[in-house]
């Protein structure tokens, strides 16, 4: 059984030899319904994660540990240099984050919400020293990733559409991370 979250949450860049992981965690109910909506395979993990765990892509990766095993997925990238994305939700400064946590057993325990706010502080942050803002996106009907975003800190700053899917923005800063201190 896993307990409660670890004070320290530990990450690693996400590698080739994840990606059966990653399948797995993108089959799983609850990712699906708000991440991956439709099956993906092994084939079209590796080709879609593969430049990103080989780093010939601008947005950095890395896989959670607590107890010693990998449990979440996050990534996170520079507004700036998608356009696309800045179109989307209109803002143009800061980071953006996107995670989820795969494995069942650590849902509702808190590790969501202690590796988002880790990896704000010990990854987001130093990797793109010059941003001093951070946001996520969520659906507006995944309540239980506004909550986890929101204990890390996270404030709702809009509503946005997104394929059209009904998404909140919320916002977070350096200082604000650093003071929760997690």
């Amino acid at each position: 059984m896993i307990g409660r979250a670890p004070q320290e949450i530990e990450f690693r860049p996400l590698a080739a030899s994840d990606f059966p992981t990653l399948t797995r965690w993108l089959a799983e109910p609850h990712v699906r319904k708000f991440y991956q909506r439709s099956p993906i395979t092994l084939e079209q993990v590796a080709l879609e994660y593969g430049p990103l765990a080989r780093g010939d892509d601008l947005t950095i990766c890395h896989m959670a540990l607590g107890e010693g095993r990998p449990f979440a997925y996050l990534q996170c990238y520079r507004n700036a240099d998608y356009p696309e994305w800045v179109d989307i939700m209109g803002l143009n400064e800061g980071i953006s984050t996107d995670f989820f946590v795969g494995e069942p057993a650590f849902l509702h325990r808190g590790f969501g919400q202690a590796a988002l706010s880790a990896y704000l502080r010990q990854i987001a942050f130093r990797h793109f020293a010059g941003e001093a803002r951070a946001t996520i996106a969520h659906a507006s009907d995944n309540v239980a990733a506004l909550r986890c975003s929101q204990a890390a800190g996270f404030k709702p700053l809009r509503p946005f559409l997104e394929d059209g899917i009904e998404m909140v923005l919320l916002a977070t800063d350096r200082v604000a991370i650093e003071r929760a201190g997690w």
